[in-house]
């Protein structure tokens, strides 16, 4: 008899768990390309040492912030964004696709250079990105800088 019972109770607990599950929501689509327009980007310096043992040629201090703003039209341009402006940067890598993004720059300072490299990812109008930044210098001062940066799409430009 219990047999003849679960036969008969078989299909009605395979419908009940073929119900409703809980449905997620849809994560924002990511755009191929980085998305072009007017970008403001905040970064916070979160740690800065010293490779030489002495003082560290910036003036950054770790709880900084600085905000920078540009016209995007291109990933070619994210350096200003992740750059020190008016710095004459040669950019070394400019991954922007499928949202992520991983760019790095050597960028001309007094007595050497300092090296940024932004690692993070996008969608259609935020940016969120690790920014680490090393320098060479041929006297003493050279240092490590990590910064977290967030950013929004305002607008175009």
């Amino acid at each position: 008899m219990s047999r003849a019972l679960m036969m008969a109770f078989a299909p009605a607990l395979l419908l009940a768990a073929c119900g409703e599950t809980e449905q997620k929501p849809a994560e924002p689509a990511v755009p191929t390309a980085f998305p072009t327009g007017q970008w403001e980007v905040t970064s916070t310096v979160e740690s800065l040492a010293s490779t030489d043992k002495s003082t560290p040629a910036v003036a950054a201090k770790v709880g900084d912030t600085a905000t920078r703003k540009a016209c995007i039209t291109d990933a070619k341009d994210l350096a200003a964004l992740f750059t020190s402006a008016g710095a004459k940067c040669t950019t070394i890598s400019d991954y922007a696709r499928q949202g992520r993004v991983n760019t790095a720059y050597q960028c001309p300072a007094k007595g050497g250079f300092t090296s940024p490299m932004a690692n993070g990812r996008y969608t259609a109008d935020t940016l969120e990105v690790q920014l680490d930044t090393s320098s060479r210098f041929s006297g003493a001062g050279d240092f490590q800088m990590r910064e977290k940066a967030t950013g929004k799409r305002l607008g175009d430009c």
